[in-house]
C-alpha cells in the first residue's frame, strides 16, 4: 500500500511540473507576443543626457572623424533649443531601480546646430570637414557665403519608435528656432542640412532595378519622416557606411533574399521650406 501511495504521488508531482512548465511557457509566450504600450514625451535636454545624446551621435556618425562629446555639449548647452525623447513619468505608480533608469534613458534627439555662428569650434569644423567631404565639396559655396546661416538638423532616436512621434518633435523645435531669433540668439538660419539613414538593396538583378524605378521600393528608411524632406530637398551626397557599421541589416540570406547597404544621404533644404516640409511630413504619416 505504502508503494502505491509513493506512486501515485510521484505521479501527482509529475503532473503538477509538467502543468507548472505549460504555464510558464504560456506565459512566456504571452510576454513576447504582448505589444507593449510606451509612451514618449519631449524635454528639455540637460547634462545628466549627456552620454545618451552622444550615444545618438555615435548613431549617425559612426566612425567619422569628430569630437562628438564636443557636439553633444553644444546641443545641451543651447538647451531653449531641442528636444530630448523620454519615456513618460506615471506619477500613480511606484517605479524600481530598472524603471527609474529606463526613464531617464534618452530614446531620441531633435535639435539643430548653427553650423555658422559655431565655425570656430573644433568639432564644428570636424563637422563641416566631414560634410564638405562627402558631398564632393558641393556645399564650400555655402558655407564660404557669410550672409547664410546655415542649421545642422538632428533627428535621431532609436530604431522601431514609430515615426510620428517625430511631427510633434520637429514643430516644437520650429516654435524654439523662432522665439530664439526674435530674442536676438543666433538661429535665424538660411538653410538646414541633414543627414537620413537609410539602407539600400545591394540586387542588381533585373527585378530589383525594376521595383526600383517603380518607386524605390528598394530603399529603407531607418526615420520614414526623412523620405518626403529628401523629396523635397537637394541632395548633396550619398555614401555606403557599411564598413563603419556595427548595426546594419545583416543576418543570413538565401538566394532570393534583399540584402542592403547602409547608407547615408546628405539633404539640403532652405529654412522658408521647413514648414512646408512639416505638411508634407504630415501628409506622408497619415
Amino acid at each position: 500500500m505504502e508503494e502505491d501511495s509513493s506512486d501515485s504521488s510521484e505521479e501527482e508531482e509529475e503532473e503538477n511540473d509538467s502543468q507548472d512548465e505549460e504555464m510558464g511557457e504560456d506565459e512566456q509566450l504571452g510576454e513576447n507576443d504582448r505589444e507593449i504600450q510606451v509612451d514618449f514625451e519631449g524635454q528639455s535636454p540637460c547634462a545628466e543626457d549627456f552620454h545618451g545624446i552622444k550615444s545618438l551621435m555615435h548613431q549617425l556618425f559612426l566612425k567619422a572623424h569628430i569630437n562628438l562629446s564636443g557636439l553633444t555639449e553644444l546641443i545641451i548647452q543651447q538647451n531653449y533649443i531641442g528636444s530630448i525623447l523620454q519615456q513618460c513619468v506615471d506619477n500613480d505608480e511606484p517605479d524600481s531601480d530598472d524603471e527609474g533608469n529606463s526613464l531617464d534613458e534618452v530614446f531620441g534627439i531633435t535639435s539643430a546646430i548653427n553650423l555658422t555662428h559655431h565655425k570656430d569650434v573644433e568639432c564644428i569644423k570636424e563637422v563641416k570637414k566631414y560634410l564638405l567631404e562627402k558631398t564632393q565639396k558641393k556645399l564650400s559655396g555655402l558655407f564660404d557665403d557669410p550672409s547664410n546661416q546655415i542649421g545642422l538638423l538632428f533627428n535621431e532616436r532609436f530604431i522601431n519608435i514609430p515615426p510620428q512621434v517625430s511631427v510633434p518633435l520637429l514643430e516644437n523645435l520650429c516654435k524654439e528656432i523662432d522665439e530664439a531669433k526674435k530674442s536676438g540668439k543666433p538661429f535665424d538660419f538660411t538653410h538646414f542640412i541633414l543627414i537620413s539613414k537609410l539602407h539600400e538593396s545591394t540586387r542588381k538583378d533585373p527585378e530589383s532595378r525594376k521595383k526600383k524605378v517603380k518607386g524605390g521600393a528598394t530603399i529603407l528608411w531607418v526615420n520614414a519622416e526623412e523620405e518626403p524632406i529628401s523629396e523635397m530637398g537637394e541632395i548633396l551626397g550619398e555614401y555606403s557606411v557599411r564598413s563603419e557599421s556595427d548595426a546594419a541589416v545583416s543576418g543570413t540570406w538565401d538566394e532570393d533574399d534583399e540584402q542592403f547597404d547602409p547608407k547615408r544621404r546628405i539633404v539640403l533644404i532652405t529654412a522658408k521650406q521647413l514648414p512646408e516640409v512639416l505638411i508634407k511630413i504630415k501628409e506622408f504619416l497619415e
